[in-house]
């Protein structure tokens, strides 16, 4: 059986700061690069291992690409940002069934950046079917999902759901809060919610992305 890889995407927000982040850039068996968060790395102080920069180029100078020599994958299309272009190179060239991506640097800076980055899970679990896709920030992680899924997690542990298709019900088993055919038409509707042991389980025919904070409330 094929040894799972570790991907991690590197977007251009707040660089991460705390532990679980900065240990899954450093330890990720390939990073794939937004060209606007090259900045961060060019100088090798991170230790990141293998890599490659993706993006239309805008960010980086002449003797940035130059450097680079094949780490630098340009692609000039506008249609979508650099995240999506660099998901689109990871999931082009490591196997979805045997890899697990991990974004880290989506969130912070511009707020319509961070909003825009968390709901492009949904996008890319829509065109990824099965991958395994999470964000990493400071503060926790956020996965998209679809069907009935069990979360691994503990007691106090901060729970959201946000849905991108109101329309369709939500059911929840194990957070402190009930969601029995729950309709969050809002998306601040289902948030703040709170695990009560080691799991919980979600069902839900319609889109939705879940954080899960790392640490419990205190």
């Amino acid at each position: 059986m094929e040894e799972t890889k570790h991907i991690v995407i590197l977007a251009a927000g707040d660089f991460p700061t705390h532990p679980v982040p900065l240990q899954a850039l450093r330890e990720a068996d390939f990073v794939v690069c937004c060209d606007s968060a090259y900045g961060t790395v060019k100088d090798g102080r991170l230790g990141i291992g293998d890599y490659v920069v993706v993006g239309d180029g805008d960010s980086l100078s002449e003797a940035d690409k130059a450097a680079l020599g094949n780490r630098w994958i340009e692609v000039g299309e506008q249609d979508y940002n650099d995240l999506h272009k660099a998901m689109e190179y990871a999931t082009s060239k490591f196997s979805i069934l045997n890899s697990q991506f991990s974004i880290v640097g989506a969130t912070g800076r511009r707020e319509d950046h961070t909003i825009g980055n968390i709901s492009y899970l949904i996008t890319f679990a829509d065109e990824h079917p099965g991958a395994d896709i999470e964000m990493l920030t400071d503060y926790g992680r956020f996965v998209a999902t679809t069907g009935r899924r069990t979360f691994a997690s503990f007691p106090r542990q901060q729970v959201s759901i946000f849905t991108m298709t109101p329309d369709i019900p939500i059911n929840a088993i194990g957070l402190k809060w009930p969601l029995d055919g729950f309709h969050a038409r809002l998306w601040w509707q289902a948030t703040l919610n709170e695990a009560l042991g080691d799991n919980f389980t979600l069902d839900s025919e319609g889109r939705i992305i879940v954080f899960q904070t790392y640490d419990p409330k205190q």
